[in-house]
């Protein structure tokens, strides 16, 4: 699992190779301390367990997958996803919470009716996989997460850069790069709530409404991937 990770090293080289730029409580030596503290991989995953990967889309509303989900070895979620008031839907567990950059690090409140500033510090228990490039900037990340209960850790570019030469998707989505990982880790794989924004806007979150923005890349890809993967039998959708 490491080998999908930067390690501590390479974490500090990165945060080391330019003086800290952004506005902070913390030195530089405590960010980086920091970093290396949440970058604890202490999850095992067998390739036998059963990974639930959770969408966003409101469409999930319609279903009561709460449980079905939360029977899961592992679950995965994406982003800035709430579970609390939506747990009949969604479920409550969390193990994976697969994050963008911009997700880890801005303030989306003029986009994302739910936005929280303090909803990823607030989290407990969960691990946090960054997709940064480059990664200095999440080093705002550190600073606005700095009491997270959380581990956090950070994707490989070359993770990120052969999914998109191998299956010919460019910047791929949060929840496809979450749904590519679980088939790295694991054999016995359901996705819920993925209907790679076919849905109008406002129903494109089941816990927020958003207002329309460019998302910088092709859902459609991503989709029929998805689909034949289905049709394979190697993952099942709900």
């Amino acid at each position: 699992m490491k080998e999908f990770f930067l390690n501590n090293d390479e974490i500090e080289s990165v945060f080391r190779n330019k003086s800290l730029e952004y506005e902070s409580s913390y030195t530089l030596d405590e960010l980086i301390q920091k970093s290396k503290e949440l970058n604890e991989l202490n999850l095992h995953i067998k390739e036998s367990d059963s990974i639930a990967v959770v969408g966003n889309s409101g469409e999930i509303k319609n279903q009561e997958y709460g449980d079905l989900i939360d029977s899961h070895n592992i679950v995965f979620r994406c982003n800035l996803a709430r579970t609390e008031g939506f747990e009949k839907h969604v479920g409550s567990k969390t193990d994976f919470r697969f994050i963008a950059g911009k997700s880890f690090w801005r303030d989306l409140s003029e986009n994302f009716s739910a936005y929280d500033n303090n909803f990823l510090s607030n989290l407990k228990n969960q691990h946090f996989i960054i997709k940064a490039e480059p990664l200095y900037p999440a080093i705002q990340g550190v600073i606005k997460n700095f009491k997270t209960k959380s581990n956090i850790s950070y994707l490989r570019q070359e993770v990120i850069d052969n999914i998109e030469n191998d299956l010919n998707v460019h910047d791929p989505s949060m929840g496809f790069v979450a749904i590519m990982m679980a088939l790295q880790w694991s054999k016995d794989i359901s996705i819920f709530g993925f209907t790679f924004w076919q849905e109008a806007w406002e129903d494109r979150h089941y816990f927020e409404k958003i207002k329309p923005y460019n998302i910088g890349h092709n859902p459609l890809p991503e989709k029929e991937y998805i689909d034949n993967l289905a049709k394979q039998e190697i993952i099942k959708i709900y």
